[in-house]
C-alpha cells in the first residue's frame, strides 16, 4: 500500500452525469485511506445532487462569479487544509478553460490531470502529472484512473449516492401503491443536441 496522503482536493464542477462518475473514485480513495480528508470543488447544481456524501467536504464554485469568485474560493479552502499549507495533491478532473484557471487557485504540490489526448484549453499548463493515456476508454474509467499516480487502482465501481428521506418520500408518492410496473422517461438533457426526438420517446412509451 502506498504512503497515505493526508488531504486531497478534487476539482470537478460539472455536469451532473460526470460528477456521479467521480463517486467510485471517492470510494476507492476512502477504502485505501479511511482517514483521508477529501475536499471537492463542485458546481452549485451538482452539489445539490451529491450533498451528504460521507467523508467529503464540498466547496461550491459559482461559474458566474468569475475571477472574484476564484479568489474567494482560495480563502474558503484554507480551513480545509488544517495545519497544512497546501493539499497533498489536486486531482484536476475537468479540462474546460474556466476549470483550468480555477485550479491555479488551489494550493497543492502535486497537480494531477488528464493525459495529453484528453487535454485542451491549456490544461497541461496547470498540472505537473498526468493519468495514463488509454485511448477510447469511457469517462468513468478515465476518472477512475486519477488514483493511479497515487499508487492505487480502481478495481470496483461503487455508486451509493446519498438520497435524503424527503426525496424518497416524494418518489414513493409518485408510484402506484400496488405492484403495477412503472416506466420513468426523462426526456431532456443539458443540451438540445443531446435530446432524443419526441416521436421516439412516444414510440418507446407505446411499446412499454
Amino acid at each position: 500500500m502506498p504512503n497515505a496522503p493526508t488531504s486531497l482536493c478534487l476539482l470537478r464542477l460539472s455536469a451532473l452525469g460526470d460528477v456521479t462518475h467521480v463517486v467510485p473514485l471517492v470510494r476507492t480513495l476512502q477504502a485505501a485511506w479511511p482517514q483521508i480528508r477529501l475536499t471537492w470543488i463542485i458546481g452549485k447544481g451538482e452539489h445539490r445532487l451529491l450533498a451528504g456524501l460521507p467523508g467529503v467536504a464540498f466547496v461550491e464554485y459559482d461559474k458566474k462569479s468569475g475571477l472574484a469568485g476564484m479568489r474567494a474560493l482560495r480563502r474558503e479552502l484554507r480551513p480545509h487544509l488544517g495545519e497544512q499549507r497546501r493539499f497533498d495533491a489536486l486531482l484536476q478532473m475537468q479540462v474546460a478553460a474556466r476549470a483550468n484557471l480555477l485550479s491555479a487557485f488551489v494550493p497543492a504540490g502535486r497537480r494531477i490531470g488528464y493525459d495529453r489526448s484528453r487535454s485542451k484549453d491549456g490544461h497541461g499548463l496547470f498540472i505537473n502529472e498526468r493519468i495514463p493515456d488509454r485511448p477510447g476508454i469511457h469517462v468513468l474509467d478515465a476518472i477512475g484512473s486519477f488514483c493511479e499516480p497515487l499508487g492505487l487502482r480502481q478495481t470496483q465501481v461503487r455508486w451509493d449516492l446519498p438520497v435524503p428521506d424527503d426525496a424518497r418520500e416524494w418518489a414513493r408518492a409518485q408510484w402506484p401503491q400496488d405492484d403495477t410496473p412503472t416506466l420513468l422517461i426523462s426526456p431532456c438533457s443539458s443540451h438540445v443536441l443531446r435530446n432524443w426526438r419526441a416521436d421516439r420517446y412516444a414510440a418507446a412509451a407505446a411499446h412499454a
